[in-house]
């Protein structure tokens, strides 16, 4: 029988402190939840835990709150993510596998973007979109995310479209295919697993966007959730807590339910970057 190794201090107090950075964590998450189904007075007294009976009308009345910014969030993140998808792909497709007078300096460029902070662009991007009548609808919200999401992806796609064999698309010339074919029939194939950890990064960043679609949306029919829930809930429901707290949960689901099924990919994405880069 082996027996069990003793812990050293340090080794206990580093125990400790992860398990109290642990509770830190999980628990705003599991009061928020125990608190989405608690009366008003049950809130008032008995905030700090759980308490029965469930109260599940709470719900019913956030989801018919929050569910026109569930659907404004989910056509700005399809529409946004999708249109940097296919701008980042195909940039670093041309920036990796394409020979061009200037393609460093321009490369280097782009990259350089990624250092400016998003807050100074903000005035300039706001009078460019004014100047353009696009304010108080989804474009405002959807064009940044196309271009200003591109640049990180450009860089993550570039690393691993240069570590690509070249054989396989001189083959693939050799047989006929353009230079889009051997993007979209045999760079996109390979790159997925990275895509979707792209996508993934960029819908949590819609999903938490709160200051842009406040500044740009006026309407309060066509903001997304982040910024709808603080309308709503802070305009009808700032003195019902248990309410409001089922407005948040109500806004988390589509998130988890992403994390849930696309978690496999997100790894394998950051596995294939991190070995490619």
């Amino acid at each position: 029988m082996k027996k069990r190794k003793k812990l050293s201090i340090p080794q206990a107090c580093l125990h400790i402190i992860i398990i109290l950075l642990l509770f830190m964590m999980v628990y705003p998450l599991a009061m928020s939840l125990w608190n989405a189904f608690k009366s008003q007075s049950a809130y008032d007294y008995t905030k700090w835990y759980p308490t029965l009976p469930l109260r599940l009308s709470n719900m019913a009345v956030a989801f018919s709150q929050t569910w026109r910014y569930v659907l404004n969030t989910v056509i700005v993140a399809a529409a946004g993510v999708g249109g940097c998808l296919f701008i980042a792909s195909l940039s670093a497709y041309v920036f990796a596998r394409m020979e061009f007078p200037g393609r460093k300096i321009l490369f280097a460029m782009v990259i350089a973007l990624m250092m400016v902070p998003g807050i100074l662009t903000l005035v300039p991007s706001y009078s460019i979109y004014r100047s353009l009548g696009l304010l108080d609808s989804l474009t405002v919200l959807i064009l940044p995310i196309v271009i200003g999401g591109s640049i990180f992806g450009v860089f993550l796609l570039n690393a691993f479209f240069k570590s690509l064999p070249k054989d396989i698309f001189e083959a693939a010339r050799i047989d006929g295919a353009g230079e889009f074919q051997c993007y979209s029939r045999i760079a996109i194939p390979l790159c997925m697993p990275i895509m979707g950890t792209l996508a993934i990064m960029k819908v949590i960043d819609v999903w938490n966007d709160y200051l842009w679609p406040m500044i740009t949306i006026h309407d309060y029919e066509k903001l997304t959730i982040s910024a709808g829930l603080l309308v709503s809930f802070t305009k009808q429901y700032s003195s019902n807590m248990p309410v409001t707290f089922s407005g948040y949960l109500v806004a988390s689901i589509p998130l988890i339910i992403l994390f849930v099924t696309a978690n496999k990919y997100y790894i394998e994405g950051l596995v294939s970057s991190a070995i490619k880069m």
